[in-house]
């Protein structure tokens, strides 16, 4: 009996293959800017919104999204977490021109 939620022993094989590489791309994606992070948001006094003009998308630290990244939230090679490009912290450095 073969049914439509039968599976292949090859298909079962390359389905367990290929899940450890799935989930360590996807661990990769979302560690790669905690990892270096080394400071809470609290303590960077960061807020959600620009400050005198300053504003994440433009420190120097800042770490924008892959895709969209003038509207979705980035990383901090210095704060921990989420970081919206139009979020700041006191750790603001603008970007060398």
């Amino acid at each position: 009996m073969n049914d439509d939620k039968t599976i292949s022993r090859g298909g079962m094989i390359q389905k367990l293959a290929l899940a450890p590489i799935m989930i360590g791309a996807l661990a990769a994606l979302h560690t790669d800017a905690d990892a270096a992070a080394t400071t809470d948001q609290k303590t960077a006094a960061y807020v959600t919104h620009p400050v005198g003009g300053k504003q994440c998308s433009a420190c120097a630290l800042y770490i924008p999204a892959k895709t969209n990244p003038a509207k979705s939230p980035g990383a901090c090679k210095l704060v921990k977490g989420t970081i919206l490009p139009n979020g700041w912290c006191k750790f603001f450095s603008p970007k060398a021109h």
